[in-house]
């Protein structure tokens, strides 16, 4: 007899709370892809951004405001949310987050050349895994870092990556002559190959990190001087924070080293130092196995 108490006193809380006449709050947020083009939409700038997800699929954005919807309390009051697009998303607490203002595209024509840039001289360089899941086009980016809760000033930049998509800001591709957004594309596709370089597997690698394996995460005073001797570049050896003889920054000083110059130009600038020749020569041969374009 207790058991069937227990069971019809549930079944009268399961009833209570599904009652439709209850006012629970409420939101009119829209259940559909938020970083699509609404469905049907055919102005220009959603069929712009419609075709570059079909040709790539990749989401295009030309703002940060990804929706925007009502939301209703149980007291009756109404709310507008807008949803951004966010950067520095993260899984984990975001409240050190730091901010993101942009300068909008405002004419259909360079939304369309910055799509036409990143299509052709960006993806076709780099394979579909290292593509992000979205990139957020604009004129201009500037950041104010997070110093525990004080902003920086706002500092001029072009890429952001994050979880959510690529930010980009190549500005206006009509003033610049051609030379100079192969020099654009070339530093925007280096920054996309770090930032997503461990899309390729470590093993890849295991041959270029063998020539400078036993200077890895020790004191620095017991590498011997010069760093290039042994292989290590001097990229980010007085940079704050950073461990340059981790592998990690040592893979990444090589690929910021092999875009900051041609081919020629490495091979002359560190004649006198054939390790680093032969660990630029084996990065090079993984990158190109990945379809990555460094040297044309």
């Amino acid at each position: 007899m207790k058991n069937i108490y227990i069971i019809l006193f549930c079944l009268i809380l399961c009833n209570s709370s599904c009652s439709e006449d209850e006012t629970y709050l409420e939101t009119d947020y829209p259940q559909e892809n938020i970083f699509a083009p609404a469905e049907g939409a055919m102005d220009e700038e959603s069929l712009l951004r419609r075709d570059f997800f079909n040709a790539t699929g990749v989401y295009l954005l030309f703002n940060d405001t990804l929706t925007t919807y009502t939301v209703t309390s149980l007291a009756g009051e109404s709310v507008v949310v807008n949803e951004i697009f966010n950067p520095g998303y993260a899984m984990t607490s975001s409240s050190w987050a730091d901010k993101y203002e942009y300068i909008y595209y405002d004419d259909i024509e360079l939304q369309k050349s910055a799509a036409d840039f990143v299509k052709n001289e960006i993806l076709t360089k780099i394979p579909k895994e290292m593509y992000p899941f979205s990139f957020l086009l604009t004129d201009s980016m500037f950041v104010s870092k997070n110093n525990y809760g004080m902003f920086s000033e706002p500092e001029l930049t072009n890429f952001y990556n994050g979880l959510q998509g690529a930010v980009l800001a190549p500005g206006d591709l009509f003033v610049l002559s051609e030379n100079e957004q192969k020099v654009l594309a070339s530093s925007l596709l280096k920054e996309i190959i770090i930032a997503q370089v461990d899309k390729i597997p470590a093993a890849k690698f295991e041959k270029f990190y063998s020539y400078s394996n036993e200077y890895y995460d020790i004191f620095s005073w017991n590498i011997p001087e010069p760093y290039p001797s042994v292989g290590l570049l001097m990229t980010y050896v007085y940079a704050w924070g950073i461990p340059f003889n981790s592998a990690e920054y040592d893979l990444k000083a090589y690929i910021e080293e092999a875009f900051a110059m041609s081919e020629e130009e490495f091979r002359t600038n560190y004649a006198e130092y054939p390790i680093c020749i032969e660990k630029m020569e084996e990065l090079i041969k993984v990158l190109e196995s990945y379809g990555i374009v460094v040297y044309e």
